[in-house]
């Protein structure tokens, strides 16, 4: 049995309510599809809250050990996305590398376009759920596509207002806050839907390219 242990750099506190369930979701649907041994996958991502590239550094080389891979989050705009990904995710490898021969993909990026909020964009099923409906209502319409998340230009502004319309129908009833209950949006999201957004695409990849450097899956070619 070999024990698998994730930990998380994220940038806030919506950031940590919301992406360590969709990490671990996302690592047990790998891991039980594709493991080629025996894993069992630690349920509670590892929280970290250190912020520059030197302090995460350190935090992966003091716990290289005891973690397998490391994720590290930002959010960046499409045009942006390899900029950042490099000043971020790839100093922080290249820290690694010097300080403790950290190998560079047990260190993984994820990085949501624009903000983490447009993840959420992608299931309005589950986010309807999560206060009280069956599914999205037909009565209420939405102001972007699903399946184009990303292209949003305010993702937080869009999923308050989606919340706030929601319960316009609902009479003495004020629309809660979805900031205090991403955790419960990211347990009830469809990752299929999830799937159809570029950024997540990415991320699933690079944890592949993660787990195959430790023996988890079959190393892609």
């Amino acid at each position: 049995m070999t024990w698998l242990v994730a930990g998380l750099f994220s940038e806030g506190p919506t950031d940590r309510r919301f992406l360590p369930k969709i990490v671990y979701r996302t690592l047990l649907g790998i891991v039980q599809a594709e493991a080629v041994v025996r894993v069992e996958l630690q349920e509670d991502i590892l929280s970290y809250t250190e912020k520059t590239n030197a302090a995460r550094a350190a935090i992966v080389c003091r716990d290289r050990d005891s973690v397998d891979l490391f994720v590290i989050h930002a959010d960046a705009s499409r045009a942006r996305v390899e900029q950042v990904e490099a000043q971020i995710v790839g100093q922080v490898r290249t820290f690694s590398r010097a300080e403790c021969a950290m190998p560079e993909h047990r260190i993984v990026p994820l990085m949501p376009v624009r903000e983490m909020e447009a993840w959420t964009l992608a299931d309005p099923d589950a986010v309807a759920r999560v206060f009280g409906f069956a599914s999205w209502p037909d009565r209420v319409p939405l102001s972007w596509h699903p399946e184009r998340a990303e292209t949003v230009e305010d993702p937080k502004r869009a999923l308050n207002e989606a919340v706030r319309v929601l319960f316009g129908g609902r009479k003495g009833r004020r629309a809660p806050d979805p900031g205090g209950l991403l955790d419960q949006i990211a347990a009830e999201m469809d990752l299929r839907r999830l799937g159809r957004l570029p950024s997540y695409q990415r991320f699933e990849t690079d944890l592949r390219v993660g787990l195959g450097a430790i023996g988890i899956v079959r190393r892609t070619p």
